[in-house]
C-alpha cells in the first residue's frame, strides 16, 4: 500500500479508502455480515487505514459493523462517518454515532449532504462545536458545491471533501476539486467504479441489480450504451499493463489532478483484493488523456440537477 498526506491533518492516508455503504445492507442486495467483517479486516491487513461509513448506510448499521470489525481486529484504521441535518441533527447525531461505534471521538465526521434552507454556516458551525467538545478530530463535507465549500471554509477548517468522481462523472472536476487543491483540502471521492459500471459487469440495463444501482444515471438506457466503447478501450489499456478494468479505473482516478485517495467499496475479500491492484502503477500520460477526454464527453450528457441516483435531500 502507498500513502498520501491527508490535507493538513499531519497524517497519511492509504491510496485506497474502504467505503462501507454496502455493509449497511439497506440499499444493497445479498450482503452477509460475516463476509463484511472479513472484508473490513482484510482491508486493514492490506494497509488500508481509513474506513468511511455513515448513519445513512442502513440507519447506522454500517457504523456498527465497521466499528465492531475494527475493534475485533485490534484497531489499525481511522474511522470516518457522515451525518445530514441542521445544527441539532449534527449535535445529536454525533452522540448517537459514538454510542453505536463505541468511541469517545471519531477521526473524521462529515456533512453527508448540505441541507437546503439551512445556512451552511449553521451546519458547519455545529460541526465546529462538536469538534471543540472533543467528539471529532476533523471536519469534512460531502456533495457540496463550490459556493458551499467557500461558505463552509469561511466558518471552520475543512479537512476533506467527498464528491462523486470517476471516468464518467466529472461534475466537480473544474470547480470543487480545483478549489480544494488551492485551499489544502483533501479530496476523497466516492464511486470511482461507478457502482460497478467500471468493473465491466453491466453491458445492458438487464445486467443491473434491483438495488440502489438501478437508479444510477450512468446505468440508464441511452447513457449506459454510450459508456461501453470507453469501457472497452480502458479494458484494452488495462490488459496492456497486465491489469483488470477495475484496477485501471482506480489507477485513472488516482492520477487525476487534485485527488488524494478514492473511496472504493467491496462486499467480499476477493473484490477488495482486485481493488488493491489499482495502486502502485500508472496509465501512460497518453492513455490517461485519451480515457479522460472520452469520459468527459459522456459526462457532458448527464443531468447534474440531483445526485448520481436521481434524488436529492429535501
Amino acid at each position: 500500500m502507498q500513502y498520501r498526506k491527508l490535507a493538513r491533518t499531519g497524517v497519511e492516508v492509504s491510496e485506497i479508502i474502504l467505503g462501507a455503504w454496502q455493509f449497511g445492507k439497506g440499499a444493497w442486495a445479498n450482503i452477509e455480515d460475516d463476509e463484511s467483517y472479513r472484508t473490513i479486516q482484510a482491508a486493514i491487513d492490506a494497509g488500508i487505514n481509513l474506513i468511511d461509513t455513515a448513519v445513512g448506510y442502513g440507519e447506522g448499521y454500517s457504523e456498527e459493523i465497521v466499528a465492531r470489525a475494527v475493534r475485533e481486529h485490534g484497531g489499525g484504521a481511522m474511522l470516518a462517518s457522515k451525518v445530514m441535518g441542521g445544527p441539532e441533527a449534527v449535535k445529536t447525531g454525533i452522540d448517537a454515532c459514538l454510542q453505536r461505534m463505541q468511541l469517545e471521538c471519531i477521526d473524521l465526521y462529515q456533512l453527508h449532504y448540505p441541507v437546503p434552507r439551512v445556512p451552511i454556516a449553521d451546519q458547519v458551525g455545529a460541526m465546529a462545536e462538536i469538534q471543540q467538545a472533543g467528539k471529532i478530530r476533523w471536519i469534512g463535507v460531502s456533495n457540496f458545491s463550490l459556493e458551499q465549500h467557500r461558505e463552509a471554509l469561511a466558518t471552520a477548517r475543512i479537512e476533506t471533501s467527498q464528491p462523486p468522481y470517476n471516468v464518467f462523472w466529472r461534475q466537480y472536476e473544474d470547480n470543487v476539486i480545483r478549489f480544494c487543491a488551492e485551499n489544502g483540502i483533501a479530496v476523497i471521492p466516492y464511486s470511482p467504479l461507478a457502482q460497478g459500471l467500471l468493473t465491466g459487469r453491466f453491458r445492458s440495463k438487464a445486467d443491473v441489480p434491483e438495488d440502489i444501482r438501478s437508479h444510477n444515471k450512468l446505468l440508464a438506457p441511452g447513457i449506459l450504451e454510450q459508456c461501453l466503447p470507453v469501457i472497452d478501450r480502458l479494458t484494452e489499456i488495462a490488459q496492456a499493463h497486465g491489469k483488470t478494468l477495475t484496477q485501471a479505473a482506480i489507477a485513472w482516478t488516482l492520477q487525476a489532478p487534485g485527488i488524494t485517495a478514492p473511496i472504493v467499496g467491496a462486499r467480499r475479500p476477493s473484490q477488495l483484493e482486485e481493488n488493491l491492484g489499482g495502486v502502485g502503477w500508472k496509465l501512460t500520460d497518453k492513455e490517461w488523456q485519451e480515457v479522460s477526454a472520452a469520459g468527459k464527453e459522456i459526462s457532458g450528457l448527464l443531468d447534474f440537477s440531483s445526485n448520481m441516483w436521481g434524488w436529492a435531500p429535501r
